[in-house]
């Protein structure tokens, strides 16, 4: 298994005296249960498995508390850092003396679970406010002594540190300018005693960031703490740009999203480190069962064989490797729904997201089923657009134009709902891939004066400027606040605010600091990447297109991919005469494709054998025919 971080020497050096400290208090002159109970030389397998789904982070330092208490306890990771997992997926497996395993389990389990609770919250933070430009900082309230561990985890989560310690940056607080005699007197000494570092104020009202704002030159960042969303939102009016603004005070999950609505840079989050849950995990002893990873894939493999060409297993790019091995055929979600109703098999078993077994289910073969082996496993994108915000949005469109669908041309990008397929079918619209988007939008500008692409506000935005179109000729669409109709009328692009939470992770530094790591490295970026990354890029393309070009690549070649994990881990393994490395430290994985385990996609094919048929993905009739029709309009193109 590739490792998707290695641990950084920092935290390892940071872990060791919390981790002595943890097994003195813990084991003290030996485990008395263990000691009495085993023999010192029996050996034990045990494993490490999640009891509830959420994001992994520590495994370095658990493998670390293992070999603490013994130095030959073998210890294998089965997930990655900042993986997800689901509930009964094995994170770890350890082996070696049943004594050293028992005694040192409770302090591995207590690290592993903190750590993973902060980046579980963190992950789901930060895909609160994906569809906006806020970023999630932690705080410096961590754990006393867990300073790099807590903010560690806070990375595996996706989110962004914020300074490390007291001397690593300048933060004047309201003590800080009461004490010096104002903040022009705070920020003057500031900057004589420490010139290099950066400067961050903060300030409790309007009239307060009015002072902030006029220094020169300009603070390095404005932190707007306790303030309500309306000041918020007159702050980022008020600064315009001119100096980045952080919020901070009363961050809650349920308030993220209206916060980063206001336009605000960064979100600082004390509670992701203070009042951290941890991700509940445990250690099992025993032997392989029949539902181990091995027996799961020979009993697959079984049922393959016995109901043989009936059945076709489709797996998308960014399914786990041991799905993926089970597939009839591996690709994009499109291509794979064409290629099964090609087939003559009676049952479809798609290992993706439910968006692609609607596809698979709209363009098959009548006599043909569908299934998904979770169907819970759905699309952050996907769901960023429904069928009733965008019919409302249509009606905005149709007021301000006189006739929407005279004017407009929709798209919709295949990663959504049948629904949102069948309003374009309707609509005189089509679909599009992010391999051919740029010819489907040329066509639609053909047909009628302007688009209006939903849900991937990237994929449109970089497709349209690859056409020429100016940035100021785009309407980013805010569902909750409507532009104005002059301004309607004024756009020949109108995007929908959603994004990819993978892709969106994606940040320009990244290429900046990789390049500087491997002179010479080439990078290559999904178009569902922000528009500042695509353009710093050397190539952006399709899940496809990385592939081909990958593999037309000459040996030697260095690549930093962006795009989801599992995939350029596979083609690290595929393509060893080439350097290929993953573009961001923290490489992001899907986590509803990792809802799709060898465990439900066995439950399926057995009651499938049965005769029962599970998890069927359906289409409303009238939906699937008007889906179908901007299908077809776009393979027609």
């Amino acid at each position: 298994m590739q490792k998707s971080a290695q641990a950084p020497d920092a935290l390892l050096a940071a872990a060791e005296p919390l981790i002595q400290l943890a097994l003195e208090e813990d084991i003290g002159p030996g485990d008395a249960t263990s000691l009495a109970t085993l023999a010192p030389d029996t050996l034990l397998d045990g494993q490490i498995v999640a009891k509830a789904c959420g994001v992994i982070a520590g495994l370095p330092v658990a493998e670390a508390v293992f070999a603490q208490v013994d130095p030959e306890t073998a210890f294998s990771a089965r997930v990655d850092e900042g993986q997800a997992v689901v509930v009964g997926e094995v994170v770890a497996e350890v082996r070696g003396r049943g004594q050293s395993l028992l005694a040192a389990e409770r302090t591995a389990l207590n690290f592993l679970q903190r750590l993973s609770g902060i980046a579980t919250q963190t992950r789901k933070m930060v895909a609160s406010v994906a569809t906006t430009d806020a970023t999630i900082l932690d705080t410096r309230k961590t754990l006393p002594g867990y300073r790099v561990l807590d903010k560690y985890a806070v990375r595996m989560g996706g989110g962004v540190n914020h300074r490390m310690s007291l001397h690593d940056m300048l933060l004047i607080k309201d003590n800080h300018i009461d004490g010096a005699g104002g903040l022009t007197r705070a920020v003057a000494r500031a900057r004589e005693r420490y010139p290099v570092l950066p400067i961050e104020v903060e300030v409790r009202d309007l009239e307060e960031l009015r002072a902030a704002l006029a220094f020169d030159p300009p603070l390095d960042r404005i932190l707007l703490d306790n303030m309500s969303l309306s000041q918020m939102r007159q702050a980022v009016e008020m600064a315009a740009g001119r100096v980045p603004l952080e919020a901070s005070g009363n961050v809650t999950l349920e308030r993220a999203a209206e916060i980063a609505a206001t336009g605000v840079d960064y979100i600082s989050v004390g509670s992701l480190t203070h009042s951290v849950s941890a991700l509940d995990l445990s250690m099992k002893i025993g032997t392989q069962t029949e539902t181990a990873p091995s027996n799961l894939s020979a009993r697959i493999r079984e049922i393959k064989s016995e109901l043989g060409d009936s059945l076709v297993i489709l797996g998308h790019h960014y399914q786990r490797d041991e799905v993926i091995a089970l597939a009839d055929y591996r690709g994009d979600s499109l291509q794979l729904s064409r290629e099964a109703a090609q087939t003559d098999a009676e049952t479809i078993v798609f290992c993706g997201v439910h968006f692609m077994a609607e596809t698979a289910a709209i363009l098959g073969k009548p006599e043909q089923r569908v299934m998904i082996p979770d169907p819970t496993a759905g699309c952050y994108l996907a769901d960023t657009a429904t069928l009733e915000a965008v019919e409302a949005a249509w009606q905005v469109l149709d007021t301000a134009l006189g006739d929407a669908d005279a004017q407009i041309t929709p798209i919709t990008y295949v990663n959504s709902s049948a629904e949102l397929k069948a309003f374009c079918g309707r609509h005189g619209g089509t679909v599009c891939t992010s391999g051919n988007a740029e010819r489907v939008i040329r066509w639609a500008l053909a047909q009628r004066p302007r688009v209006f692409f939903f849900p991937d506000q990237h994929l449109g935005r970089n497709t349209t400027r690859g056409l020429g179109i100016a940035p100021e000729a785009m309407l980013l669409w805010h569902p909750r606040h409507p532009p104005e109709a002059q301004t309607i009328r004024d756009s020949q692009v109108i995007l929908w605010p959603g994004v990819c939470n993978v892709h969106q992770r994606f940040r320009p530094q990244q290429i900046q600091t990789i390049r500087e790591q491997r002179p010479g490295i080439r990078v290559i970026v999904h178009p569902e990447c922000r528009a500042e990354v695509v353009e710093l890029a050397d190539e952006s393309g399709s899940t496809a297109r990385i592939i081909q070009q990958i593999e037309r690549s000459e040996p030697g070649t260095q690549w930093a991919v962006g795009t989801e994990s599992r995939l350029v881990y596979r083609l690290q393994r595929e393509h060893p005469e080439q350097v290929i490395v993953p573009l961001a430290d923290v490489p992001p994985f899907c986590a509803t494709m990792s809802q799709i385990t060898l465990s439900n996609l066995a439950e399926v094919l057995e009651a499938l054998v049965r005769g029962d048929v599970q998890n069927e993905v359906t289409v409303e009739e009238d939906t699937a025919r008007w889906a179908r029709v901007a299908l077809e309009r776009m393979l027609a193109l």
